[in-house]
């Protein structure tokens, strides 16, 4: 009898340290679960500070930080920046130049010129240039004197030697020298934006 009785009570125990088991296994998976979102939402937070106090460093010093670099700059390189562009970011800068470029006014292209050189009659240059203006208006203001203009460019052009005209470091100077000739034949002197010379034969 004894022996019937420890066996119930054998087979109880096992039984209960089951259901301790699973209740125990059950409950982990969920504590887990809820430290890992809050890990999660802990990480999410981080960020969005982290995101957050970048944005609002850059909004708040980023003036600094252009002035500073600009200051830099000037010290050991030489070089200022032009006014206005000391507080822009590059994307400023491009859209600026992009504009510049879509706003290149109309050019006159010139017949070429043909004449003898100075100093030397058996040899001749064609030279070919283009004249940009500040608008369409004033392109049919030129148009009208292109007799002028061309012998403006001529007294200049055939006063040089063959060398000056063939030296490239000379090409500024020389246009430099024709557009402010040209100018003087413009009501406004920022009707003629600049000159160009597309191309110099000499034989």
């Amino acid at each position: 009898m004894a022996e019937e009785k420890k066996q119930p009570e054998e087979k109880k125990q096992p039984e209960e340290k089951k259901q301790k088991q699973k209740e125990e296994a059950s409950e982990q998976p969920e504590e887990g679960k809820k430290k890992s979102k809050i890990k999660l939402i802990l990480f999410l937070l981080l960020i969005v500070i982290f995101l957050g106090g970048g944005g609002a460093g850059y909004y708040f010093f980023s003036s600094k930080i252009m002035s500073f670099s600009n200051k830099i700059m000037q010290k050991y390189f030489g070089k200022k920046p032009p006014e206005g562009e000391q507080q822009e970011g590059g994307e400023q800068k491009e859209a600026k130049e992009q504009k510049k470029k879509e706003l290149l006014g109309p050019i006159l292209a010139l017949e070429p010129f043909v004449f003898n050189m100075s100093g030397n009659q058996a040899k001749y240059a064609k030279v070919t240039l283009g004249i940009e203006l500040k608008d369409p208006k004033v392109m049919e203001e030129a148009k009208k004197m292109v007799p002028v203009i061309r012998d403006k460019v001529l007294s200049i052009l055939g006063a040089k030697a063959p060398e000056a005209l063939m030296d490239v470091s000379q090409r500024s100077a020389i246009k430099s020298e024709v557009q402010a000739s040209l100018k003087t034949l413009f009501k406004d002197e920022e009707e003629l934006r600049a000159v160009y010379i597309t191309d110099i034969i000499i034989q």
